[in-house]
């Protein structure tokens, strides 16, 4: 990266100004109260995270809460626990039992609730059904899936079976579900026919069934949406699995060690797996929750869909676990305008909003002036993931979507002052959950935009050089130093490599300033960050290389101001742009679209390549 390039990241991702919400005005915590919370956890992480354990509710308590070193540390030695119990049979006999569990909502304004003993009992139901055709404990089951309270009653039905779920982003082509349904040697598959996106049907079963072709599937377990007429033997409709089943099994009872989800990630060379364990993930997920802000009277939006690590941790884990009301909405954000998230905050009183970078960037450009027709004052805060986030679409965030119309303490909404906390928070799949961030309900430290705030406690995050050493407040590697409890259980050699140094290497390049916060700059090992999504260069590649039959072209990636990275193509008349775009967008998905393709009429250098560094 060039000195310039790195200039302009940093005077758009950083800050020293400091914001004390009005709201949270009487629960900031000083410094030296933080770091002596954080220092105190980081110190003895077993026994930290051990206490957070305790909160779970386990069939039998671990012998040991963690063994090992670094990459080989196990967590939670021997515990079992009952998945299905902690996510939904707990609450029964509680008032969570009979409130809504979750509030759908689709594009063309049709409503749907469902309550917490609603989910209980249809997943129940489901469950029995999965195993007489043939789902079985440990075995993968594929979910291709939008939010809704279909898919939400199947993940549920898999847990009770105690059948680990592959989760891929709807936003995928049919190359990379096939990658990933042949990694997990799966056999059966959750899927939605299609949904409705900005008013046009987007086919999702077709997907499916051309990533299938000639493998050895058993069940295609289908939600109808679209209504579109297939002929495949092997679809199952929901339906068919609500109309009860003779048989009735307990839940299963799983080791910590077993494995509960699984998702692909961007590497530089491919997308790979990660699968990470029951008791890790769980304790982490739980307690990350809590400290967010999730509480069971809350109403909570989350626009990140299943498929990556925010929206299985925070869609389906989270705010479950927690008792909470969620919100799906099942949709584009500009139908029929980009007031409709705005929308729904205000209908449905929502108190937590959770979202991207990418999400505020395009709603700031297409509502920059204040939105003075809503009333925003239920919101308690607004949590923002997944990318660095431009310290003016912080500014933007606080102002004129978290003032609300209502003074409160030192709030003054005629100058939207601001009034609620605008939270950054840092996640990674390898970690399972947020990692750093300022807490609503722990340790809440003053907000500074650009930044993710100050380590999570557990989290022994570090900003360091290439010797390893500790800098502040200019560029480094963003490291952990000890290990977490939601490590992966399985990996690629990537992951273990990044712990070659005694300490995990994100891959992300931050800045640390002295008060802990953290401002991230995106990553420097060449792995994408588009729109909030970890994009493989390598995935990219080899699209272009063995199913676009390209024998030369370059990928250079780019800042993005929408997107915060995006990449060019350069092909030489082998193929025109309509006909890469299209191949690009089937097989990997439109996700991984380029922002400009440049076709040339010659070139000298017959060799194909990715420039890593090129942002």
């Amino acid at each position: 990266m060039e000195e310039k390039d790195l200039d302009d990241l940093i005077r758009r991702f950083h800050s020293e100004n400091l914001y004390t919400p009005p709201v949270a005005r009487y629960k900031v915590v000083d410094l030296e109260y933080y770091k002596k919370i954080y220092m105190e956890s980081v110190r003895d992480p077993c026994s930290f995270w051990g206490r957070e354990a305790e909160k779970l509710a386990w069939s039998r308590k671990w012998r040991k809460t963690c063994e090992g070193e670094g990459l080989n540390t196990r967590w939670f030695v021997d515990g079992e626990i009952n998945v299905y119990y902690n996510l939904i049979e707990k609450h029964r006999d509680k008032w969570v039992w009979s409130k809504p569990a979750v509030i759908w909502e689709s594009e063309d304004g049709s409503v749907r609730i469902s309550f917490y003993k609603d989910l209980y009992e249809r997943s129940s139901v489901i469950a029995r059904a999965l195993e007489d055709y043939g789902v079985r404990r440990g075995e993968w089951v594929i979910m291709y899936v939008t939010p809704s309270i279909e898919s939400l009653e199947i993940f549920l039905a898999l847990m009770r079976i105690g059948a680990p779920v592959e989760f891929i982003f709807t936003g995928f082509g049919y190359y990379e579900i096939r990658k990933r349904i042949m990694g997990r040697r799966a056999r059966h598959i959750i899927s939605v026919d299609g949904f409705t996106r900005r008013g046009r049907s987007i086919d999702l079963l077709s997907n499916i069934l051309r990533s299938v072709e000639k493998l050895e599937i058993k069940n295609i377990f289908l939600v109808r949406r679209i209504e579109k007429a297939y002929k495949d033997d092997r679809i199952v409709y929901y339906e068919d699995l609500i109309r009860g089943s003779k048989h009735e099994k307990d839940p299963a009872i799983l080791n910590s060690r077993d494995p509960l989800i699984g998702l692909h990630t961007g590497y530089v060379e491919d997308f790979k797996p990660l699968t990470h364990g029951v008791g890790g993930f769980l304790v982490q997920v739980y307690a990350t929750s809590k400290w967010i802000g999730l509480r069971p009277h809350d109403t909570y939006f989350c626009t990140v869909w299943p498929g990556w690590i925010t929206g299985i941790s925070y869609q389906f884990f989270g705010p479950l676990m927690i008792g909470s009301t969620i919100v799906f909405y099942e949709g584009g954000p500009d139908q029929p305008s980009w007031n409709r998230w705005w929308d729904i905050i205000e209908r449905y009183s929502v108190t937590l909003f959770l979202t991207t970078g990418s999400a505020l960037r395009m709603l700031r450009r297409n509502t920059p002036e204040p939105l003075k027709i809503y009333r925003f004052d239920t919101l308690k805060a607004i949590l923002v993931t997944a990318e660095p986030l431009e310290t003016e679409v912080w500014e933007w965030s606080y102002r004129y979507v978290g003032t609300g119309s209502r003074a409160f303490i030192t709030s003054v909404p005629e100058k939207f002052s601001g009034r609620i906390p605008v939270v950054n928070l840092y996640i990674q799949s390898e970690i399972g959950s947020f990692a750093t961030g300022s807490l609503i309900n722990y340790v809440f430290t003053e907000l500074s935009p650009g930044s993710v705030g100050p380590p999570i406690p557990g989290f022994h995050i570090d900003v360091v050089d290439k010797n390893g050493n500790p800098i502040r407040g200019s560029p480094g590697m963003m490291i952990i130093r000890s290990p977490w409890p939601s490590m992966p259980i399985e990996y690629p050699e990537d992951f273990s490599l990044r712990w070659a140094r005694g300490y995990y290497e994100t891959g992300d390049l931050a800045i640390m300033s002295e008060n802990m916060n953290i401002y991230p700059l995106g990553r420097y090992d060449g792995v994408m960050k588009i729109s909030g999504y970890r994009i493989s260069p390598g995935a990219i590649e080899r699209v272009l290389r063995e199913i676009a039959n390209l024998k030369s072209f370059r990928i250079k990636r780019l800042y993005d101001d929408l997107r915060f990275e995006s990449y060019v193509v350069e092909v030489y008349e082998e193929l025109g742009e309509k006909d890469l775009r299209r191949i690009i967008r089937e097989s990997i998905g439109a996700i991984a679209e380029p922002r400009d393709v440049i076709v040339k009429k010659s070139h000298d250098d017959s060799s194909s390549k990715a420039d890593a560094t090129a942002i």
